[in-house]
């Protein structure tokens, strides 16, 4: 086994999550009720700010809809893996990989009401248990179907978003009560954002669950042709169509609600190949032995305890950006709820790598898989002990 096979998950892992606390950053914990973000998605200009204008483009760029797409491929690659491994050992993997994503949706629902409205390991894991029972069927099928429901998001996400539908929302005047009003509030209109999520974010895992049933990131010769069009792809779209989404946010240009409804259908496709654009990067790495210099082992540390890292990004957002917390950066431009979202995700990566230094697992990881495989079997033993 070479170093990227296992330095490219945990890389991407953790460059997902600064994508994700920036973005969540901009909009949704440092806005709110007394400067909510009207008209625009991907944050707020101050007095004319040049370096707010830099933020908001090169959010529009590489930030929104970037993160979560390639968490939704890292998913389905890791469900991919578990499925070859579990089948070669003989062991029930439908049910092992039923009982793991069972757990990471119970764990999400906890976050989504108490924490974070916004969260995405509820949805992700009702998602990866649909893909569960279709596990065994062919990479035609999937792909096809993968196919069919990104063209459907396409419709249906621009429906929701000329309705208005956003997804994102202040946090009130930001006491715990407004938390608690917008977690039940997602579950009330769960049904409606179960269809958006179905046909927009099922495409990229069943990608990824093909990807990781052929383990093309472990045996990449055979695939180097369609990861590198992955890759063209991802940057194409980041240009394509972050810049102009970027121009319209700043009412540089019109048509700010179309080009946020294409860059949520066209940013999709960007998960596949930023994975791959990071393969590449996790080769070099190892090629020049630079995988274990102390900034990769910090990176990788937060990949390996990507849960925990995702929801201390939630504590601290909360203790430190929220109104009834410290309020830093609390309604403020996009330059500067960027630099928030950046230093959360730099903290979470301090902490995460000094847990990392006790030789455990993260906290939630080890609860995670306390719930995921309670039956201690011989078989799920091994595997705990393996994986």
């Amino acid at each position: 086994m070479t170093t990227h096979r296992i330095l490219t998950p945990d890389v991407a892992r953790g460059i997902m999550l600064l994508a994700i606390a920036v973005a969540n950053s901009v909009t949704v914990w440092a806005t709110n009720i007394d400067n909510p973000m009207v008209g625009t998605h991907i944050g707020i200009v101050m007095n004319d700010s040049l370096w707010d204008k830099i933020a908001i483009m090169i959010g529009a760029m590489f930030i929104h809809v970037r993160g979560l797409p390639m968490f939704a491929t890292l998913l389905g690659y890791g469900m991919g893996m578990i499925l070859v491994r579990e089948y070669h050992r003989k062991n029930p993997y439908k049910r092992i990989l039923a009982r793991r994503y069972a757990a990471l949706a119970a764990m999400g629902l906890i976050h989504l009401v108490f924490l974070f409205f916004g969260d995405i390991m509820f949805m992700y894991g009702i998602l990866a248990l649909h893909v569960t029972m279709i596990a065994n069927r062919s990479d035609r099928v999937l792909l096809t179907v993968a196919g069919v429901l990104w063209v459907a998001g396409g419709g249906v996400t621009a429906a929701l978003t000329l309705l208005g539908w956003t997804g994102t929302s202040a946090y009130g005047l930001g006491y715990v009560e407004d938390q608690l009003v917008m977690g039940e509030t997602f579950l009330v209109t769960f049904p409606v954002q179960y269809v958006s999520s179905a046909t927009t974010i099922m495409p990229a895992i069943l990608v990824g669950f093909v990807a990781g049933r052929r383990g093309m990131l472990e045996t990449p010769e055979p695939y180097l042709w369609i990861m590198r069009w992955w890759a063209i792809i991802a940057v194409a779209v980041c240009f394509i169509v972050g810049i102009p989404l970027g121009l319209a946010s700043m009412g540089v240009i019109g048509g700010e609600l179309v080009w946020s409804a294409i860059n949520r259908v066209a940013g999709l496709v960007t998960g596949p190949g930023l994975v791959v654009l990071l393969f590449y990067l996790s080769r070099w790495l190892q090629q020049h032995h630079k995988q274990h210099v102390l900034p990769v082992r910090m990176l990788v540390a937060l990949g390996r305890m990507s849960m925990t890292g995702y929801v201390l990004q939630s504590v601290l957002f909360t203790a430190l950006v929220l109104p009834w917390g410290l309020g830093l950066g609390s309604g403020s431009g996009a330059a500067v709820a960027m630099l928030m979202g950046v230093a959360v995700w730099f903290l979470t990566l301090i902490i995460v790598y000094a847990w990392s230094l006790t030789g455990r697992r993260g906290p939630l990881e080890t609860i995670h898989r306390r719930l995921g495989y309670s039956r201690p079997t011989t078989a799920l033993r091994r595997y705990n002990g393996r994986s």
